[in-house]
């Protein structure tokens, strides 16, 4: 029979990655509304969009790869809309499907955001790390991350070589 419990090790690993989980996030976030105005999850939603090739995705998709529920997104993204940083559309191809595209207006907010919100998670991890626990952080996230959602992995650009540590 399989230990019910975590092992001294695992619940402390367990317990030190749930307060980055749950502290980071919460740093990052006040940043971001000190700096633009932009939650966390607003951010994320910009950033995702960025990253796709023509920078317009279906909502369902977005929401599933930002990790937030259709109706939350469809909050984030009133909100982002307001202020003109990002466009709902009908999808040519099925007019059932809504489309979230990523305006001039958002790619230029995040412009400008980027370098301050770099410079933060610099100083609060990459900083704090040498070039091999960097490399072990990079595995060890996507080992994590892969199976839990293969399409964010997919999103991000391919591992660079490893002698780039920033």
């Amino acid at each position: 029979m399989p230990n019910e419990y975590l092992s001294s090790q695992q619940d402390r690993t367990w317990s030190l990655f749930v307060g980055v989980m749950m502290w980071m996030p919460a740093e990052l976030d006040a940043y971001l509304e000190r700096s633009a105005d932009l939650r966390h999850a607003e951010y994320g939603v910009l950033r995702c969009l960025s990253l796709i090739e023509d920078r317009e995705i279906h909502m369902s998709r977005l929401a599933a790869t930002a990790n937030v529920t259709p109706s939350h997104l469809s909050r984030i993204v009133g909100r982002l809309e307001k202020r003109g940083l990002l466009a709902r559309s009908a999808d040519p191809a099925d007019a059932r499907k809504i489309l979230a595209r990523l305006t001039t207006s958002g790619a230029q907010l995040l412009t400008e955001v980027e370098p301050g919100y770099v410079a933060e998670v610099r100083a609060r991890v990459f900083e704090l790390l040498d070039p091999q626990q960097v490399d072990q952080l990079e595995d060890l996230a996507e080992a994590i991350l892969t199976p839990l959602r293969s399409e964010c992995v997919d999103l991000l650009p391919p591992r660079s070589a490893r002698a780039d540590h920033g």
